[in-house]
């Protein structure tokens, strides 16, 4: 057996380079050699080797009966090997055992093991590096990542592609689908729910197909253009192993992005939102009384920069409304309340209505207005007054209520 000889050159002196017709690791960037810095046993041929700049890979930390996952993200390579023609395979537990003992002499951690597995992590020249080993006898598969961060790679937006993302380096673009309104379905979370959304608007859609041997992983196609999205100041809704979900304002207009990714394939879909027209006037002080006097509260719609609590010029006509309501009652005291529509973490909207709201009492108090008659307060996408599945109905739910005290 071969485990046995190892042990006995090693008692002998002679090194374990001879052992059990060991092969030493090879550079990593070499056609079927293996994944550096494993390397590979004599009876096994080299079978299938893939390679990713950057993708990720779980290895298991600990003991058989106590173990914990730890996601490495980095440069990924995956080997598999198969027993040579007229050759008995070897056991598990030799195949494991001369991997365990490579690696120890490499200067490798051994951070979990198991009969069929074996994971390392070596640390060398301030570079981390995670090793798997899978045996089933006739077959071995080794996978390795250095981990390393990943390096954008998007382009900038051109030819065929949305006007304002790009692509990954390598994807060809398909003729786009374009329309003037239509509608599409994004997914969107809320706590644990996952939902979608119906956007109508101006639609946007291109696919786009790998030409090349080695495509991205999704893992990097998704970063690459989660990355492009922060940039452009984006609010990312989603995101899942293949998709990312995101919502921005450019130029005026709300835009709604997806990403689909199936490592050889990409898919881009952009909705221009149709903006909600809001056909009523700003409402007078006289009609903001006559509702606080029926009702106790009164809805009002003021635009704000977009993710942000900042209000926009023409918010000025309904703060210059509200303070004359109160300059006219002396006596009434109001709650400014804030809320949002349902897209996005509940916790995040609760924060910015209530930013929202407080930035009305402030635009308030330099119109005048005597804020020690005021509170103001935020609820996120409590209390709907429509249909969040709609446009319209979202955009009616993002509203500042004065409630009268």
């Amino acid at each position: 057996m071969e485990l046995m000889s190892m042990r006995t050159l090693v008692g002998m002196g002679l090194g374990v380079a001879m052992a059990a017709g060991w092969i030493a690791p090879r550079a990593l960037a070499a056609p079927v050699t293996g994944c550096a810095p494993a390397g590979h046993l004599s009876a096994y041929d080299a079978g299938e080797r893939t390679t990713r700049a950057y993708d990720s890979e779980e290895f298991s930390v600990g003991t058989v009966n106590d173990n914990k996952p730890v996601v490495v993200a980095g440069a990924k390579c995956t080997q598999s090997y198969m027993i040579k023609d007229g050759v008995d395979p070897l056991s598990d537990l030799e195949i494991q055992s001369n991997y365990r003992d490579q690696l120890s002499k490499l200067g490798a951690q051994i951070v979990y093991t198991d009969d069929l597995d074996t994971i390392a992590k070596l640390v060398k020249n301030g570079r981390e590096t995670w090793i798997k080993v899978y045996s089933e006898g006739t077959e071995i598969e080794v996978t390795v990542v250095d981990k390393v961060p990943l390096v954008d790679t998007l382009t900038a937006p051109s030819g065929l592609d949305y006007r304002l993302i790009g692509h990954m380096p390598g994807y060809v673009a398909d003729t786009p689908t374009k329309r003037n309104f239509d509608k599409a379905d994004f997914t969107v979370q809320q706590g644990e729910d996952t939902p979608t959304v119906s956007v109508e608007g101006a639609l946007y859609d291109v696919g786009y197909m790998f030409d090349g041997d080695s495509p991205a992983s999704d893992l990097a196609i998704q970063q690459n253009y989660r990355d492009a999205l922060a940039k452009l100041g984006a609010q990312v809704l989603y995101t899942d192993d293949s998709n990312t979900t995101a919502r921005l304002e450019h130029d005026g207009r709300t835009i709604w992005l997806k990403i689909n990714s199936q490592v050889t394939e990409i898919e881009v879909t952009a909705i221009d939102e149709k903006p909600f027209a809001a056909s009523i006037q700003p409402p007078t002080a006289d009609a903001m009384k006559a509702a606080l006097d029926k009702d106790g509260h009164v809805a009002l719609y003021v635009n704000f920069d977009f993710n942000k609590a900042t209000l926009r010029p023409d918010a000025k006509p309904v703060i210059d409304q509200v303070a004359a309501l109160l300059k006219n009652d002396p006596a009434l005291k109001l709650e400014v309340d804030g809320y949002t529509d349902n897209v996005g973490a509940d916790d995040y909207n609760v924060k910015l209505s209530q930013a929202r709201a407080a930035s009305v009492v402030a635009a308030l108090k330099a119109d005048g207005a005597d804020v020690a008659r005021l509170s103001s307060n935020g609820f996120g996408p409590a209390n709907p007054i429509a249909d969040q599945s709609t446009a319209e109905g979202r955009a009616k739910n993002r509203r500042v209520e004065l409630v009268k005290k």
